[in-house]
């Protein structure tokens, strides 16, 4: 009975730990490729309703490195924690769209949600493949 409650106490503060980690490489790889498309932008003439589509796959790709990173470190629940890292991603940025003046919640808010936590729960899937491939190998 102590050895479980000594391990639950230590648990939290290791999922906070994998949890930044997993915020922090999402964050990341956003950087990246909103850098470039960007560049993409920079170079090609893209028309400006293509825009919004683009940043939302952008958004949505780096879930997956998110998720994966997540699952991969805590090792369990790997699609759970994928979607509540996309869940979290997009809290976010419906935040910073209140901030400024966007108040109304469109379908297409509904899709990018969605796309982020369906990324993300494919990217925490990959992640526990990733690591029970690693335990195999090794």
């Amino acid at each position: 009975m102590q050895k479980r409650k000594m391990s639950a106490e230590r648990g939290a503060p290791r999922l906070a730990a994998h949890a930044l980690a997993g915020m922090v490489s999402g964050l990341a790889s956003a950087f990246i490729l909103f850098g470039l498309v960007a560049a993409v932008c920079c170079k090609v003439d893209i028309p400006p309703h293509l825009l919004l589509p683009l940043s939302t796959v952008a958004v949505s790709f780096a879930m997956l490195p998110a998720g994966l990173v997540f699952a991969a470190l805590h090792g369990e629940k790997g699609m759970l924690y994928g979607l509540l890292m996309g869940a979290m991603f997009f809290v976010a940025l419906w935040i910073a769209a209140l901030a400024q003046g966007q108040t109304e919640f469109t379908s297409l808010s509904a899709v990018k949600g969605v796309a982020m936590m369906s990324a993300g729960a494919i990217g925490g899937y990959l992640g526990i493949a990733l690591r029970e491939r690693r335990r195999r190998i090794h």
